[in-house]
């Protein structure tokens, strides 16, 4: 079977074992803080949606979404604009990313940052770290239960949060075994890139009150924000419609503004 996101991770395991050779982080240090992610999102915000904004240039489903792209003017616009957090994709190959546009940013806002990529080996974790993440994104559908389980305690050790996203109710149940704080229900298969938002409507019913509940992707409209919040979303990642607007900062602003 050769879905998408087999193919990302297959190019991936293959980055990171070059990138092991050349790469440890013995005597490395951190210049920055680690700010609380999960903290930023778990409050309900009076004025605005708890939003997650995302900076990224391309993606597979759509090819190069942005054509001009200036990653510390876009993060500036959604701080500015009202974004609790930002997410940063660093995935090189379908999204054009990398750790430098990460660093760059975390160094020009003061909001926590997630480092959006694929993590499949332990390493990746530690990478994150001394990038200046703040919180990691852990696939459910690319790792298997000891991973999923090993490579969570790892990140919450380093002190960084951590989002597990799921997008099935087997998924779920495997996130839930773990007492997870926070879970990002993805309404996008990533093995077939279709978009279906019924998907969080669902799966938010069988997640605990106490558990943060993230709602991302196909979300373009502010309507569709105050249902999921119905919902139990206390914060929603939103990418390519603010990506792809003429006006981020005008058009976040309004999107999230209740």
């Amino acid at each position: 079977m050769s879905d998408i996101l087999t193919k990302i991770c297959d190019l991936k395991k293959k980055e990171v074992e070059s990138l092991k050779k050349v790469q440890d982080f013995v005597g490395v240090k951190r210049t920055t803080e680690v700010r609380d992610f999960l903290s930023k999102i778990k409050n309900n915000n009076n004025f605005n949606y708890n939003l997650i904004a995302e900076v990224k240039r391309a993606s597979p489903s759509k090819g190069i979404i942005c054509e001009n792209f200036d990653p510390i003017r876009i993060a500036k616009d959604y701080e500015k604009a009202g974004a609790a957090c930002l997410s940063v994709l660093t995935e090189k190959n379908f999204f054009q990313g990398n750790l430098e546009i990460l660093k760059s940013i975390k160094n020009s806002i003061k909001i926590p940052i997630l480092r959006k990529d694929f993590i499949i080996d332990e390493w990746q974790i530690y990478e994150s770290y001394y990038n200046e993440a703040d919180c990691i994104l852990l696939i459910v559908a690319a790792l298997n239960n000891n991973d999923l389980r090993s490579f969570y305690n790892i990140a919450k050790k380093l002190n960084l949060g951590v989002i597990v996203e799921v997008h099935n109710n087997q998924e779920l149940e495997r996130s839930l075994s773990l007492n997870v704080e926070c879970i990002g229900i993805n309404n996008r298969n990533l093995k077939t890139l279709e978009v279906d938002l019924n998907t969080f409507l669902k799966l938010s019913q069988e997640i605990p009150n106490n558990v943060i509940k993230i709602c991302e992707s196909g979300i373009s409209e502010k309507n569709q924000l105050k249902k999921f919040e119905k919902f139990g979303a206390n914060a929603f990642l939103i990418g390519e419609t603010l990506m792809k607007s003429d006006d981020i900062y005008k058009n976040t602003f309004e999107l999230i503004k209740k």
